[in-house]
This record gives structure tokens, C-alpha cells and sequence, in this order.
């Protein structure tokens, strides 16, 4: 998510992996520029999230505004939210 360092924007990844060892294997080999978070399975469930990946957009209110969008709807969304927050500012 190098494209968007600058804008008011964060992407956070939940993992529910087993073990931990493959977890971190997969970030060495991934190379993420992204925030993980290991042991993640507390909040899928609290989330209702039963399948994998699932992909929750949430505003800066912290309201999930979109699900499971991905490749240009992924896009579109995180770019509705970022010129929601440019047009709150001019205000």
C-alpha cells in the first residue's frame, strides 16, 4: 500500500494461522509494507468472520463500510473513504 504512505489511510491484516513459525515464514517471504497481526482468531470470531480471506474497509469512524472487495472494487472503496475525509476537511 505504498501508493497511499500519505494518505490517512492503514492497512492491518488479522491472521489466524496455527503456528506461529508459519506465520512469520510466510512475512519473510511475503515482504508486506503492511501491519500483521499474529493470533488473530479471537477477533474473526468476534467479527463473524467464517471464511478466509475476508476483507472488511472500515471510515475513520471505525465503521465497516465495505466487505470482501477486492482487486478495483478494493481500490474504489479505499478511495471513496480517503476523498470522504478530503471533503470533511474543506469544510
Amino acid at each position: 500500500m505504498k501508493r497511499h504512505k500519505e494518505d490517512a489511510f492503514a492497512l492491518i491484516a488479522v491472521n489466524c494461522h496455527d503456528e506461529e513459525e508459519e506465520f512469520r515464514k510466510g512475512q519473510e517471504e511475503l515482504k508486506t509494507d503492511y501491519a500483521n497481526i499474529f493470533g488473530g482468531a479471537p477477533i474473526a470470531s468476534d467479527w463473524g468472520v467464517n471464511a478466509f480471506p475476508t476483507m472488511f474497509v472500515l471510515d475513520a469512524e471505525g465503521k465497516i463500510r465495505f466487505k470482501d472487495v477486492r482487486g478495483e472494487a478494493l481500490d474504489k472503496a479505499v478511495q471513496t473513504l480517503l476523498d470522504e475525509l478530503k471533503e470533511e476537511s474543506a469544510e
